[in-house]
């Protein structure tokens, strides 16, 4: 039989070869930062999208985020349907939250098979929430009668993990295991079915979770002008001056207010779909992209989404078992070929092992593969597999940031009177991966030291950030 040290050396070849097609050079990260500033830039223009762009770009008109009063919801729903998160948020005089509280539905299959079903289901959890919470306190009552009943609405703000146009309406479903509400007006759906179940509650806004997430942010911190989530998907939204956005610019050329900036919810995770050259694509992001829902869609999202950076590394490694460079003949390997059966979350648990006999390996892929006895050499292959694929994520979330903040920069300047800018961060990929999160913000930090001067503090939302934020938007009007 071939030699240990044999099959060692042939490890480490491919290794390197994998190592090799996953690496960003500078001139590689630099040429993705300008492209994506310009897609970005182009995205602002009025005949953007019969010109073939990449991006959503969709201006949002959010509320004045500083000054929120009184009590309002906030909801949150899922790009799958799968969970309505709703919030209530309360304001006093000095605009600071007195109070707050949460609560998690999870939708029944039956309520998913029509929009109808599905928003009246929506309506039935606005029901429990407010008889949970006894939020009809916090409405008026009628001294005339002597009864207790609603004199004023409770606002409600909407966000949503899909894309919305100005018009409220989900504007693309092509994202894997995703709720159909492709056409639908959010806003107007909604308020049909809550007039209907005579519920005390007005919509007031419908914005996508990560429009969502920068009010969040800009409510804590008014220097914020990026917003960044990297979740199942990935998406970004950045404060733009409305006088750059043509379609909101008057024929006359000027906007009704020169001053107002507006969010604009790029949908990042988009680019490359009809560009990918720009992006260095090795021939097993191409396989997970084949064998995906939506081949050719969404090409960065599928390099650096949590739903799918574990299925590159699964696809690596069953490369190394058919090459006959992992594992024994004797192992069961049925449980490890199954697709998208290696989750993002193995990452980060063996990334951070950095022990000698990288134990972490061999716990994972006993207890969720069944595989034990699993050889030192082939648990370090694997660590160094996510460790390589992990590496180009962070490189590439921090291109994403550098064109968000180089394209922000000038807009923030202009109306923050030249004081630092913030960037906000949010999703569950840094939240299970610290290193990656170090890895992307140094990133980040480096390129702008080199090429702008400029510099930015980053931090990282809670979960709940495009809730709050959905809250705090219907709340400030």
């Amino acid at each position: 039989m071939p030699s240990l040290t044999s099959r060692h050396v042939k490890q480490q070849e491919m290794l390197g070869r994998v190592a090799s097609a996953f690496a960003i050079s500078d001139e590689q990260f630099q040429k993705i930062v300008s492209s994506l500033h310009a897609e970005l830039t182009s995205g602002l223009q009025k005949n953007y999208k019969r010109i073939g762009g990449e991006l959503h770009m969709s201006p949002s008109f959010i509320h004045n985020y500083a000054s929120p009063n009184g009590t309002a919801l906030g909801m949150a729903i899922e790009a799958s349907g799968k969970r309505i998160r709703i919030s209530s948020a309360s304001f006093d005089s000095s605009c600071s939250l007195s109070s707050s509280a949460t609560q998690v539905f999870v939708t029944p299959k039956s309520s998913k098979h029509s929009t109808s079903s599905f928003f009246n289901y929506i309506a039935f959890c606005i029901r429990e929430f407010l008889q949970t919470n006894n939020l009809e306190s916090a409405l008026g009552s009628d001294s005339s009668s002597g009864n207790r009943r609603p004199q004023r609405f409770l606002p409600l703000g909407i966000s949503i993990g899909l894309p919305v146009s100005n018009k409220n309406k989900v504007a693309e479903v092509a994202k894997e295991d995703c709720l159909d509400l492709c056409g639908s007006d959010i806003a107007r759906r909604l308020c049909d079915t809550i007039l209907r179940s005579h519920l005390p509650v007005r919509v007031t806004s419908v914005t996508n979770n990560t429009v969502s997430a920068l009010i969040a942010a800009k409510y804590t911190d008014k220097n914020t002008c990026v917003a960044a989530s990297f979740n199942h998907g990935i998406n970004a939204a950045y404060m733009e001056d409305i006088n750059n956005v043509e379609s909101l610019v008057s024929p006359s050329g000027q906007s009704t207010n020169s001053s107002f900036q507006v969010a604009i919810n790029t949908e990042i995770g988009r680019f490359g779909t009809r560009t990918p050259n720009t992006l260095p694509l090795t021939m097993w992001d191409r396989r997970l992209d084949r064998e995906s829902k939506h081949p050719g869609a969404r090409v960065l999202e599928k390099l650096v989404a949590d739903q799918y950076m574990g299925e590159i590394v699964r696809n690596l490694i069953t490369d190394f078992m058919d090459n006959q460079l992992l594992f024994s003949h004797s192992c069961d390997v049925r449980a490890i070929s199954a697709g998208y059966s290696f989750h993002t979350a193995y990452m980060a648990p063996i990334i951070e092992d950095a022990s000698s006999e990288a134990k972490a390996v061999e716990d994972i892929f006993a207890a969720e593969f069944g595989i034990s006895g699993i050889t030192l050499a082939d648990r370090m292959v694997i660590r160094s597999l996510c460790e390589i694929v992990a590496g180009r994520a962070s490189r590439l979330a921090g291109a994403i940031l550098a064109a968000l903040v180089v394209k922000a920069t000038a807009e923030s300047s202009s109306a923050s009177g030249g004081s630092q800018m913030s960037v906000a961060l949010s999703g569950i990929l840094f939240d299970m991966n610290v290193q990656l999160y170090e890895n992307t913000v140094a990133t980040l930090e480096q390129y702008l030291a080199d090429h702008s001067g400029a510099t930015v503090n980053v931090h990282l939302q809670n979960r709940c950030a495009d809730l709050f934020g959905a809250a705090v938007n219907a709340a400030s009007l």
